[in-house]
């Protein structure tokens, strides 16, 4: 179930392939609805296949309102634990994150693993793909201390089960070194980085979105591990990549190009990045709608390259209003909102704000120390920031570029 197995369209790739087979199982689902009636299992199942199409083809509220319809019918028809109508509940989950319904779509997609785990036992690939998707959706919701190690058990059935090569096992191990950067072990994450794109590239055809993401998730281990240069070369082709087979207005080729930002702002390249997550946000807001994660993610980047370019008055104003849209989106006690706050804090500081700059310092501090303990490496780096604030007035460009650039975090 997972996206590496089972990403719907038959091989090349292109955005004309996906619009043709797309239309041709919409009629393949008129036509058993004609014949059959809507909640006739063989409905259900075309029905199913096509809201995996829409999904991977980035028609995210089709795909929602499908798998809705046909969750509701397949637990009139087939029951609540037939192993379709499970599958119907975790598709319909994974459509909900997709369209930005963090609560609920972690809420189904944790039901959903149970299910799965009781009905067909937890080493069934069924079962392991949705906890795979599990893993990657609480580490969206950045819920760092479950994704963790929900992720590198799930991983280990993986190797048992498939083995190293399997698609299944790509996908997850790609989610697992985006878990290692999030927690800061930065080595490992590039070690598995390394070791996953060997794999996609022995096992997959140049090109398949599973070998592209590999790819991806090494370009940003790169710009981790103070690579730069490395990641913007990665990105840049898996940009490519993504437009040639997914197209340019699809949200994943949008997002990498979100991703080849974050390398530029490491790279200090702040006017590239700028121009490109300006371009993105306004795509995402069109696609995606101004609260989805994704748009906020790429606004939240935008503000932090105002600030890099010290543009503090434009980073002030888009990270404002960001900032209490990830309070609603993710709560109050998520690290995406401390990380959130804390550029915010330093674009007060690049304005010359310097007792607004203190106070949300503190608070992120104070997040910090509560949530990960005064020990952990975020609580540290803020501790040494607030011990030198509100420090002197930025009365230089290139006192403004030492502070703001010392105090960033690492994009992730």
């Amino acid at each position: 179930m997972a996206e590496g197995s089972r990403f719907p369209f038959g091989w090349p790739i292109s955005p004309e392939s996906i619009a043709r087979e797309t239309a041709r199982w919409e009629q393949d689902l008129a036509e058993a609805e004609a014949a059959r009636g809507p909640e006739d299992p063989v409905a259900l199942a075309a029905r199913s296949r096509l809201g995996r199409a829409y999904l991977s083809a980035g028609r995210v509220a089709d795909a929602v309102a499908l798998q809705e319809v046909n969750l509701q019918a397949g637990v009139r028809v087939l029951g609540p634990d037939h192993p379709n109508t499970l599958a119907a509940r975790a598709a319909l989950a994974e459509s909900w994150l997709a369209a930005g319904r963090l609560a609920e779509g972690v809420a189904a997609i944790e039901r959903s693993s149970a299910d799965l785990d009781r009905v067909l036992g937890p080493d069934h690939p069924d079962a392991l793909s949705v906890r795979s998707i599990l893993g990657g959706a609480l580490l969206l919701a950045g819920d760092l201390a479950r994704a963790l190690p929900l992720l590198n058990q799930t991983l280990a059935s993986w190797l048992r089960v498939l083995g190293a090569d399997h698609p299944d096992t790509l996908t997850c191990r790609d989610a697992l070194v985006l878990a290692h950067l999030a927690a800061e072990q930065r080595g490992l994450a590039l070690k598995l980085a390394k070791k996953n794109v060997t794999a996609s590239q022995r096992t997959l055809p140049s090109g398949h979105p599973q070998e592209i993401m590999s790819r991806s998730s090494q370009g940003t281990a790169f710009r981790a591990t103070g690579r730069a240069a490395q990641a913007i070369a990665v990105h840049k082709r898996t940009c490519a990549d993504y437009e040639r087979v997914l197209g340019p207005g699809h949200p994943r080729t949008i997002n990498e190009r979100v991703t080849l930002a974050a390398d530029y702002h490491e790279a200090e390249n702040y006017d590239a990045a700028i121009a490109l997550l300006e371009q993105a946000a306004t795509d995402l807001d069109r696609l995606l709608g101004t609260d989805h994660p994704t748009t906020l993610d790429a606004r939240r980047r935008l503000g932090e390259a105002y600030t890099g370019a010290l543009r503090a008055a434009e980073a002030i104003a888009v990270l404002q209003p960001v900032t209490a849209a990830m309070e609603q989106a993710f709560g109050l006690d998520s690290r995406v909102t401390f990380s959130t706050r804390g550029s915010l804090a330093r674009a007060y500081y690049a304005a010359g704000r310097l007792h607004q700059s203190a106070a949300l310092y503190r608070q992120v501090l104070s997040d910090y120390e509560r949530t990960l303990g005064p020990e952990h490496a975020m609580t540290r780096r803020f501790r040494d920031i607030v011990s030198q604030l509100p420090g002197p007035a930025l009365r230089t460009l290139a006192a403004a570029r030492r502070i703001t650039g010392r105090w960033r975090p690492r994009p992730s």
